[in-house]
């Protein structure tokens, strides 16, 4: 009688116009025996950033039950105790009412999920490599008692490497038997990509397995996969691809920008994670050439629909900042400056005639400035004809009395100009400088090639860049 009835009650409804829906709010039932905690957090990834998504009180029975009012997001999250300690990891996927039970005193081998498929098969996996562990580790124990050159070292490798085997098969295995779960899809992005046979041990045979590492680096994982943002696999892998396989010139790292926002496809929450981090790992940046790749990412990229996420303040502030910076970058024209000596004749900084021009922002109160000021004298007394070099130097002061009094205790031969007192804008902007010392190296053209550099960074630059020896 009851099978009969259920499928009723829904037609009926139906008919009736009233709605049956599915589950429409997660319902996460934890229950840890040794975990006496009155609060706990269930927090989720997010790049490399964790964000607490919900709270639980402990029950009278002793278990915590996390009602966000919603449905979540699929992904990877953490079961956190009331020290913010993370305890284990679990899945949230299509099935969002499930139970997890376990100890504390045995993490994460003891979890066991109930109606939920993916933590059954992810608490299953975890158990697997626990014992794939232990057992590595006893092989590893009995090697370091063994001469390596040994037979019986050279038995316990072959072991070693029969029981990697066994465990890259069993992972192979369960991604192809759940080909389609969230599961199958994080297991696979955590593994390695696999690559062409090239043989030999020539600098050509060693470069050829770089590429075709950086080539097929990104076969297991699907950046266009939201699911995939919301773990701890993703950050790493973007982190080594940009600071490890991409050559650190700008125009290497910003074809690696564009290579990898490309492959979020349209994800939302892909874009959003990569932007975010771009944006602040290179505007923010103190190497010198990589303002270049901040403000490439404005120019490309901040029109994206996919930018509604960010605050309209901020990503006005952003673009603002790049304008300022485009104009500043190595490899462009330096603006024209034309500002008065003290003896309020005007100096045009591209009539310089000199193969190397440095301009030196300066302030008479600078602390930072009494210290680089001497050293920067001493390098233009030495290497002057040496470098055909020429200092501009830019007073930051109004104080003719104090920038008068400055060039005469250091004795400073080079051109000395007022910032202040200028035929050209307002030298602060141009340069964006709003601090000092700051120095500027151009070349012949008055192309800016190197910035924000000192003295010692200065001699070092032009003499590589001269093919001279160091001193």
């Amino acid at each position: 009688m009851k099978i009969i009835y259920y499928p009723f009650l829904i037609l009926c409804l139906t008919l009736l116009g009233i709605p049956v829906t599915a589950q429409q709010s997660a319902k996460i039932t934890i229950d840890l025996k040794g975990l006496n905690d009155s609060l706990v957090y269930l927090a989720s990834y997010g790049g490399d950033k964790q964000f607490v998504v919900d709270t639980a009180v402990r029950t009278e029975n002793g278990s915590y039950v996390f009602r966000p009012g919603k449905l979540l997001d699929h992904g990877m999250y953490i079961f956190v105790d009331a020290s913010k300690k993370r305890l284990f990891d679990f899945i949230i996927g299509q099935e969002q009412t499930f139970t997890i039970t376990g100890n504390t005193a045995q993490l994460p081998t003891s979890l066991i999920s109930t109606k939920s498929t993916e933590n059954h098969l992810l608490f299953d996996y975890m158990r697997f490599l626990a014992e794939k562990q232990k057992q590595q580790a006893a092989l590893r124990e009995r090697l370091n008692k063994h001469d390596p050159k040994s037979d019986s070292a050279k038995f316990l490798k072959n072991q070693t490497e029969e029981l990697n085997n066994q465990v890259q098969s069993h992972i192979n295995s369960l991604i192809s038997q759940h080909k389609g779960t969230f599961f199958a899809d994080f297991l696979k992005a955590m593994q390695e990509p696999e690559l062409p046979i090239i043989e030999g041990n020539t600098r050509a045979d060693t470069l050829a397995r770089y590429k075709a590492y950086k080539d097929h680096f990104w076969d297991n994982i699907d950046l266009s996969d939201d699911r995939l943002i919301r773990t701890p696999v993703v950050h790493p892998k973007v982190e080594q691809y940009l600071n490890r396989l991409t050559s650190p010139l700008p125009d290497s790292l910003i074809a690696a920008v564009d290579l990898l926002l490309n492959k979020t496809g349209n994800s939302y929450e892909a874009f959003k994670y990569l932007m975010w981090y771009l944006t602040i790992k290179y505007e923010g940046s103190e190497i010198m050439g990589y303002d270049a790749i901040f403000v490439h990412l404005v120019d490309t990229w901040y029109n994206d629909p996919r930018m509604d996420w960010m605050n309209t303040g901020v990503k006005q502030n952003l673009i603002d900042r790049a304008k300022t910076l485009k104009p500043l970058l190595i490899g462009k024209p330096a603006p024209e400056m034309i500002l008065f000596d003290t003896l309020m004749q005007p100096h045009s900084l591209h009539n310089i005639q000199a193969k190397y021009t440095l301009i030196y922002f300066w302030d008479p109160d600078c602390g930072h400035c009494k210290k680089e000021t001497p050293l920067l004298r001493d390098f233009y007394k030495n290497n002057k004809e040496t470098f055909n070099l020429e200092v501009y130097a830019v007073c930051m002061d109004t104080s003719w009395k104090d920038m008068k009094t400055y060039i005469r205790k250091n004795e400073t031969s080079w051109i000395n100009v007022n910032g202040f007192y200028s035929m050209t804008p307002d030298f602060r902007e141009l340069y964006d400088v709003h601090s000092s010392p700051v120095m500027f190296l151009l070349d012949e053209k008055k192309t800016i090639i190197a910035k924000r550099l000192l003295s010692d960074q200065m001699e070092t630059y032009i003499r590589q860049r001269e093919q001279m020896p160091k001193k």
